[in-house]
């Protein structure tokens, strides 16, 4: 299973990064429904800039791929490197 991983530290200024991640992340899917996954990773990107949460271009695109096949996806904490 593919996890997208939040640090302790964003998770303790912001606790309810998760839900926000997994909110703006159906946003994105329910926008750009009819793209291309290249298109609606994108989408996604932008999306979650404006929540202040920055991810790649290849996280974005696992993303959108696992939810489009029906996958979840689950957002793990993990102290900083």
């Amino acid at each position: 299973m593919t996890e997208f991983r939040i640090t302790h530290e964003i998770h303790e200024a912001h606790p309810d990064i998760r839900e926000k991640l997994t909110a703006t992340t159906i946003e994105a899917i329910n926008e750009s429904s009819a793209r291309s996954a290249e298109d609606a990773a994108r989408v996604l990107r932008h999306k979650l800039a404006e929540i202040g949460v920055h991810m790649s271009d290849p996280a974005c695109l696992a993303a959108i791929e696992r939810i489009r096949s029906g996958k979840q996806l689950r957002f793990e904490i993990e102290e900083a490197d």
